[in-house]
Order: C-alpha cells, then sequence, then structure tokens
C-alpha cells in the first residue's frame, strides 16, 4: 500500500459523514447475502454462525442510530458486543466443528445452575417465587450431566470453548486466514486488542469513561457524554469493519455469489481493497 492510500485510508476511518453513508449501505449488502438460496445443506456450526452474523446487524443499527443520536459512549459499549460476535462468528465459520457447535449450544444449560445457585443464596424466599422447585431439580440435572464436558482439560474457568478467552479464538480465525493468504494475517486480533479491549471501560463504567465525561464550570459539576465527531466516526468504522471481515466468508459459503459486490463495498468503506480471505 502506497503513503497516499494509506493516508486516504486512514481519513476515512474518522470521517462521520463517510462511516454514517458507508453504515446501511454495507449492512444492506450483508442482508442481501445471507437471505439466499441453498443454504439447507449447511452444517449446525454454519447455521450458528449465520444466526450469530444476522442478529449482529440488528446491533450495528442500533450503533448507528446512538452514533446520529451523539451517544458515542453508549455506542462504544455496543461495538465491543459487535466485535466479540463477528470474532465467534468467524470462529465459528473458519475453525470450528460440530463439538464446538455442540458446545456452545449446551453450555448455558450448564451455566444456569451456577446463575440461580447464586441467585438463592441471596434471598431464597424470593428465589422460590421465580424458581419452582422441581425447575431447579432439572437445572441441577442439566448441570450434573454437562459438568464432565465443561470441566475437563484443556478448558479454563468452564467456558464454552475448549479456546477460551476471546483473543485466542481470534488468533485461531487469523491463523486460517494467512494460511489462505499466504502472509500475515492480524484483522480479528488486532479488533479484540484495541475496541474490545478498550470499549470494556464503557460496559463496565470504569473510572477513566467516567472522567471523561465530568467538566466543572466554576462551582457546577457536569457530568455528560463528550461528542467528538472523530471518535463516533472511529466507533463506527470498528463496527463496519467487523461486519465486513465476516461478510466475505459468510458470502463463500452461501455460494459466492456476491463477490465482486462485496470486495467493491469493502473497497469503498475501507479506502482499499483487503486481501481476499478465504
Amino acid at each position: 500500500m502506497t503513503n497516499t492510500a494509506a493516508a486516504r485510508s486512514v481519513s476515512l476511518t474518522t470521517n462521520l459523514d463517510h462511516q454514517l453513508e458507508q453504515a446501511p449501505e454495507i449492512r444492506d449488502l450483508a442482508y442481501a447475502v445471507i437471505v439466499a438460496d441453498g443454504i439447507r445443506d449447511l452444517k449446525i456450526e454454519q447455521r450458528i454462525a449465520l444466526a450469530m452474523f444476522y442478529r449482529s446487524l440488528q446491533t450495528h443499527k442500533a450503533i448507528e442510530i446512538l452514533l446520529r443520536q451523539k451517544l458515542v459512549e453508549d455506542a462504544r459499549a455496543l461495538v465491543r458486543v459487535v466485535v466479540e460476535n463477528e470474532v465467534n462468528c468467524a470462529y465459528m465459520l473458519v475453525v470450528g466443528d460440530e463439538e464446538t457447535a455442540e458446545d456452545f449450544v449446551k453450555h448455558p444449560r450448564y451455566w444456569k445452575y451456577f446463575l440461580i445457585r447464586d441467585l438463592k443464596a441471596v434471598d431464597e424466599t424470593r428465589f422460590r417465587q421465580s424458581v419452582p422447585a422441581e425447575l431447579e431439580v432439572e437445572i441441577r440435572k442439566d448441570y450434573e450431566e454437562l459438568r464432565p464436558r465443561f470441566e475437563k482439560k484443556p478448558r479454563r474457568n468452564s467456558e464454552w470453548c475448549v479456546d477460551g478467552k476471546l483473543i485466542e479464538r481470534a488468533a485461531k480465525v487469523d491463523e486460517r486466514f494467512a494460511e489462505f493468504v499466504k502472509q500475515p494475517y492480524i484483522e480479528f486480533r488486532w479488533l479484540v486488542n484495541s475496541s474490545w479491549r478498550f470499549d470494556s471501560s464503557h460496559v463496565h463504567g470504569s473510572a477513566d469513561a467516567l472522567l471523561e465525561q465530568v467538566s466543572r464550570s466554576g462551582k457546577e459539576i457536569t457530568i455528560e457524554q463528550k461528542y467528538d465527531p472523530e471518535d463516533a466516526a472511529e466507533a463506527l468504522y470498528i463496527a463496519n469493519l467487523a461486519l465486513a471481515l465476516v461478510l466475505r466468508p459468510i458470502d463463500l459459503l452461501l455460494g459466492a455469489k456476491n463477490v465482486a459486490v462485496v470486495n467493491a463495498r469493502l473497497s469503498k468503506f475501507n479506502g482499499h481493497t483487503p486481501e481476499p480471505v478465504l
């Protein structure tokens, strides 16, 4: 990539008007790709990946709405959701197998036991009003049945995926993409280590996120979100990029009927055409 092209790409990432223009177009293209013929013979892990991707399109729209209302920090919380969802989607597409899919589906049944156990410990009387004894027994039975699956090595912290941390899943995805393009590929790890990690402050209400909203004028202290068009553009750029990175393998899965259109759209939003993936 030339320096000129690099400068153009950077400028587009901080151009709010451009990102706002591209967001619905990327989303509309994604809907057009995913609502396709010939998907009845997909494997379970592929079906789950499609469901993840389809659901993330709604979250992507919510991000755009929040940014148009100048609620950047609320939007960033959802950007983190989209990034995590797209990493999991890509992982399910290019790394996962039937066992991975079963882990994903069964894990909530295993984890629900811990939720009701802790809820019961706080106030058993109130707990019993919403959780009948029969349901508690059923949840405990599911937990005992699935316990060997989710508590055996190499799993850590009883997570749903053998590759426990999100960054580990991102690394596996990058590795598979690098094998295809025959050169280093770091996009999914970059998403996790940049937006996903930094935006956690807005999800968890950390001190740094709160202090950014505090301003003082004389004796008055105001706490409100600060609006910066470049910050808003960068947030939407990440949301757009997360969708874009997964859109191409999704299109390939569904028959590669939109390769030219997808490549043209990615080039327009990003300032350059990324390496072909899968």
